[in-house]
Order: C-alpha cells, then sequence, then structure tokens
C-alpha cells in the first residue's frame, strides 16, 4: 500500500491498495502462516460505512466504490476506483470535508463525473462490520508483509423507490499487502485453500449488499406501464445530479456553470409544478420555494452575465458616428460590476446553511418521496392527462396577454415564456418513455421559449439601459447612445411578436395526445 496527496491539501489523499478477497467455506478457521509468515496481535475495530450511488446504481456498474466510513484507523469519505493490474486506486477525504453527512464532498464529485458523469449521489447501503486486524510479518526480518483483516459484515441495502430493502450477513477475509509482494499473495492463497478458504467471487462488499438491484437497473426498459411516480423520481434524480455535480464549478463562476445549475433548478420546479399531484403538497410547496430560492440567487449573476454580453454586442453593431461619449467604458465598467455582485451572491449562497439543507431535502426526496396514493398511476394513465393541463395554463396566459397593453402586456407575455417551460421540461422527463414524439414536443415548446426569452430580454435591456443613463447624465456624460440602443430593443419585440405567436401555435397544435399513436 502507497499513499501521496495529490492536488492541493484540501484535495482528495491517493492511496493504491494491493488485496485479495477470501470467502468461509462452512466449518473453516485460519490457518497458521509457518515458514514464510508470523501473525501478529488481533486488534479490533467497529466499522460503520454508508455507500452511496446513484439512483440507478452507475458507481457499481462502473466499478466504483463511494463510501463514508467511521471507526478503525482510516475513518473518511473514500473513492475506489477499478482496478488496474490487481491494484485498486483509493482516495480520500476527511468526514468533515462535506457539511452533512448526506453529502459528497466536491473534490469526490469530481472524481465521480470523470467516470459517471454528473448523478445524483444518495446513500444506498449501509455495512457494519467487526474488523479483527493482524499484521503478517517476515518471521526473520518482522518486515511487515501485509494486513490481514478477518471482517464479520452485516449489510442492509437501503430501499429506494421500486427497489426493496434487504440484509444480509457474511465473514470475509481479505489479504492487503503492505510491503510484501504478489508472490507472497500467492502463497497465502495457496494456503489459505487447503484450509477451506477461497478467493470470493465478488471483489466488494458493496456488491454483496446490493445484490441484483444494479443489474436489474440496467436491464430496465422505460415504459408507459411504469408508475409515474418512478419515471418522475428517475427525472428529478437527473436534475439532482446536475446541481450536485455543477457545485464546484459554480463556486469557482466555470464556464457556463451558473447557467446549467439554475435550469437545472428551473427543471426541477417545472416537473414538481406538473407532477405535483403524486407528492404531498406541503412538501412540494417547501421544496419549490427553495429551488426558487437557489434558482434567483442563481439568476442575479446569469442574467447580469447575458445583458452585458447583448448590450455589449449591440453597441459594437453601431455606426461610429452613433456611439458618443465614453459609452463602451461606462457600460463595461457596470454591467461587469452588476455581475461580480451576482457572483458573490452565489457564494455566499453555497455557504448558506439554508442551500445545505436544500442539498439534504433533495437527497431525501430520491430515497424516501413524499408520495401519495395517487403515485401508484401508471405513465400511461396520467402523464398525458397532467401536460395537458400545463398547456391550457399555457394558453390562459397568452389570451390574458392578448387582452393587455403596455407594461402589462410585456409582464403578461413573460407569464406565458415561464409557463411554456414548464410545459417543455415536463415533456422531457417523459422522454425515455416516449421516445421521439416527447423529445419533439420538448423542441417545440423550447421554440416558443427561445422566441419569448428574446422578448425578455429586450425588456430587461431597456431597463439596464435606462438606469446606464441616468449614471451618464449624472455623470455629464452624452446619453445619445444609449437612446440609440433602446430603440434598437424597441425593434427586437417588434420583430419577435409575430414569431412567438406562430411557434406557440405549432406547440399547441402538435399536443401529447400524439404520443401514443
Amino acid at each position: 500500500m502507497s499513499e501521496a496527496p495529490i492536488g492541493p491539501s484540501s484535495g482528495p489523499r491517493v492511496q493504491a491498495e494491493t488485496e485479495r478477497k477470501f470467502t468461509l467455506l462452512p466449518g473453516a478457521r485460519v490457518p497458521g502462516l509457518a515458514g514464510f509468515a508470523t501473525l501478529g496481535e488481533a486488534t479490533v475495530h467497529h466499522l460503520d460505512a454508508t455507500y452511496f450511488d446513484s439512483p440507478g446504481y452507475e458507481l457499481n456498474r462502473a466499478r466504483v466504490t463511494l463510501r463514508r466510513r467511521t471507526g478503525g484507523s482510516d475513518a473518511a469519505w473514500h473513492i475506489k476506483l477499478p482496478p488496474v493490474d490487481g491494484t485498486r486506486t483509493e482516495l480520500h477525504v476527511p468526514l468533515d470535508a462535506s457539511p452533512d453527512p448526506l453529502l459528497v464532498p466536491r473534490s469526490l464529485r469530481a472524481v465521480i463525473g470523470e467516470r459517471v458523469g454528473p448523478v445524483a449521489l444518495v446513500p444506498v447501503a449501509r455495512l457494519q462490520t467487526v474488523r479483527t486486524v493482524r499484521i503478517l510479518a517476515d518471521p526473520q526480518t518482522g518486515t511487515p508483509l501485509a494486513e490481514l483483516a478477518d471482517d464479520t459484515v452485516t449489510a442492509t441495502r437501503l430501499a429506494l423507490p421500486g427497489t426493496p430493502g434487504q440484509e444480509a450477513t457474511w465473514r470475509e477475509i481479505e489479504v492487503e499487502l503492505l510491503q510484501g509482494d504478489r508472490a507472497f499473495l500467492d502463497r497465502v492463497t495457496e494456503r489459505f485453500q487447503w484450509a477451506g478458504i477461497v478467493p470470493a467471487t465478488s471483489p466488494a462488499k458493496i456488491s454483496q449488499a446490493l445484490g441484483d438491484a444494479p443489474a436489474r437497473a440496467g436491464a430496465h426498459v422505460p415504459s408507459p406501464t411504469d408508475p409515474l411516480s418512478l419515471t418522475v423520481l428517475a427525472a428529478l434524480a437527473t436534475h439532482v445530479g446536475v446541481l450536485q455535480g455543477r457545485e464546484e464549478a459554480v463556486a469557482v463562476d466555470a464556464a457556463d456553470a451558473v447557467h446549467k445549475a439554475r435550469v437545472a433548478s428551473r427543471r426541477l420546479r417545472s416537473i414538481l409544478r406538473v407532477f405535483g399531484e403524486l407528492f404531498e403538497t406541503d412538501a412540494v410547496r417547501t421544496i419549490r420555494e427553495e429551488l426558487q430560492w437557489y434558482a434567483t440567487e442563481l439568476g442575479h449573476a446569469r442574467d447580469a452575465e447575458v445583458q452585458k454580453a447583448r448590450l455589449l454586442e449591440r453597441l459594437d453593431a453601431l455606426p461610429p458616428e452613433a456611439v458618443v461619449g465614453p459609452v463602451r467604458a461606462r457600460m463595461e465598467r457596470e454591467l461587469e460590476a452588476t455581475h461580480q455582485q451576482g457572483l458573490a451572491g452565489v457564494k455566499a449562497c453555497l455557504a448558506d446553511e439554508r442551500y445545505t439543507a436544500l442539498m439534504v431535502s433533495l437527497s431525501r426526496w430520491l430515497t424516501d418521496p413524499p408520495l401519495v396514493r395517487v403515485a401508484d398511476a401508471s405513465v400511461a394513465e396520467r402523464a398525458v392527462p397532467l401536460v395537458d393541463r400545463a398547456i391550457r395554463r399555457v394558453r390562459r396566459a397568452y389570451a390574458t396577454a392578448k387582452t393587455s397593453e403596455g407594461v402589462e402586456r410585456l409582464a403578461a407575455l413573460h407569464e406565458v415564456r415561464k409557463k411554456s417551460k414548464v410545459v417543455r421540461y415536463a415533456c422531457e422527463a417523459l422522454t425515455d418513455v416516449y421516445g421521439e414524439p416527447a423529445a419533439s414536443s420538448a423542441r417545440d415548446w423550447e421554440a416558443v421559449t427561445e422566441v419569448f426569452g428574446e422578448m425578455n430580454d429586450a425588456v430587461v435591456a431597456r431597463q439596464r439601459l435606462l438606469q446606464l443613463a441616468e449614471a451618464a447624465a449624472a455623470a455629464g456624460e452624452p446619453t445619445f447612445t444609449y437612446g440609440v440602443l433602446f430603440g434598437t430593443q424597441l425593434g427586437d419585440l417588434d420583430r419577435e411578436l409575430p414569431a412567438a405567436r406562430a411557434a406557440l401555435r405549432r406547440a399547441v397544435r402538435r399536443g401529447p395526445d400524439s404520443w401514443k399513436g
């Protein structure tokens, strides 16, 4: 076994581990190893480990192990990567690297993301082990060659939606090299086999604990006969995974990270809006409110970034004679200041106990969701009616917009956009079941949100230009260019409105009833 820190001091500690696991046949006892090793004094440890995986067990199928262990000499968060030539790389970070036992540390989520993508990570098993450890030493020099761990394991596969819990108990032996070599392991293996101790068929305890659950999850083909609740929870897990996996990138303002986290928050809220009847009303309201809080914090930074890019692009498109005064300098300075203020708010949000509570709540939603009796309905029975209901909300919002004028009309059109996004995300949540028909509907509604989004960006840009012009005037600078840019935004609104109407008509016309055909 060898160890070395990798990356910064706050990052994981990497450890190379070469070991063999053995199963004891009935009546077998650990034999002496006279002639090539001496057995040291026994030390007993009580280990308690919670294992994490995605709700679909992607880590297990990728032969990656993630756990939080207490007790023993290596209490920590651990990742074990797939073995290479019989040696596994293991990464450790301290237990206090995470603010809550249900939340995997950011540095380890980054490693997981490289292997299986941004999956949601939740507790899937608990293993309680009574471990008796002895050192196997060279009888001549006393050099520690290996560590022998005799484990009695009580494993609990934690119940997840669609997967019942189960318990198992077994005994196994691990021999991990210290300063010995593979030839030494071969001699131990030979002596053990004569005593009825044979190499284990399952290389990892977690694989024994989970049983056939990972294989069944991997083989499942989504179907309209599936419970709608499981389909919805799978969609929620996808977006919780994005929030978890993007957290570090959001913290350092990596490219597009804030945007993707904001979209994931909105997707979660939208899915719960459409399919909320499957869950307890109060629980839905609470989690949606908290997601809105987080999305709003992200939105301050994202909107500032969008407006900065938009307005500077429009400024660059003006003829030189239309740019009067230090317009670019003021715009860059003030728009960037607003962006940085938004990013500071995001960082404060990530450090807030409220954010930690939100992430813990999302994890619990995936493992123990607050379902109600209507959740027994299948996708075929309830999904399309619920999407239709969401579409009716869009149509009502658009009817209101058509009868409104001025500022009220702009606000009403923004409501059309928001409700259209809800429909889009609901369609996306059902694409695994309905395939291309649902994906096509999602694209139709995406087109609606894009064109209405351009209109909303123009409205926001007008407000920002008025603020910039006011600041310029107070500083004695010309405001002519701000007026020119204001006019371009009015033109954008006029051009986009017909396209918005056409996109909305097309999306409504090709409704979800066609998915069943």
